[in-house]
């Protein structure tokens, strides 16, 4: 751990002291839950750290990292997408979804209706789609979404050294959502540690 570099990592929860910014917000988060959350995305960053310097394989490592970001986000499927020498994406990991769907996403063109994965890289900014089935950045895989049930798909773009989008981490679900700060939080988190993995 003390060899690696960290971006973006971290977690904490708002202050609800008077006179902070976070003292106003609407629909605050109970302390428990917001604790619990906490937690959670503690617990997943040092089960994949812990991995990591145990040199475990990459493929291991980033399988229980999508295994782990499922388990927060109940009807879902976790995928991690990177680029190609030829520019083209395919998927490195995601083992909730059958080969038939690893097929489908096969060379997948970086895009603006190259769905949310193909924005996050071509955009380099996160992408949260609500409605696959109607959104114009799925237009191009507007038929995948529909034949796999994919009705939400929030992605993040996946960094190398220089801040260039690489590949992505995202959350497919099954039912039509927008993320909420803690799922905004978790993806973020789950992008940096996909960088992690890949550089060691």
């Amino acid at each position: 751990v003390k060899e690696t570099k960290f971006d973006r990592l971290g977690a904490f929860a708002y202050s609800a002291e008077e006179g902070t910014t976070a003292y106003n917000l609407p629909d605050d988060v109970p302390e428990e839950k917001k604790q619990s959350r906490l937690d959670a995305l503690i617990d997943i960053q040092q089960q994949i750290l812990e991995m990591s310097v145990s040199h475990n394989q990459a493929s291991q490592i980033l399988s229980k990292l999508c295994s782990l970001a499922e388990s927060l986000l109940p009807n879902s499927v976790a995928s991690i997408m990177l680029k190609n020498d030829t520019g083209f994406m395919h998927i490195i990991c995601a083992p909730s979804i059958p080969k038939i769907g690893h097929d489908a996403l096969q060379n997948l063109k970086p895009g603006p209706k190259g769905g949310s994965c193909g924005n996050a890289v071509f955009h380099n900014k996160a992408q949260f789609v609500q409605n696959t089935f109607t959104d114009t950045r799925w237009e191009n895989l507007k038929q995948l979404a529909i034949d796999f049930n994919i009705c939400a798909c929030w992605s993040m773009p996946v960094r190398n050294k220089d801040k260039n989008a690489i590949g992505s981490f995202a959350l497919s679900s099954f039912e039509h959502r927008a993320p909420n700060l803690f799922q905004k939080k978790l993806l973020e988190v789950a992008s940096s540690l996909v960088s992690i993995v890949l550089k060691n």
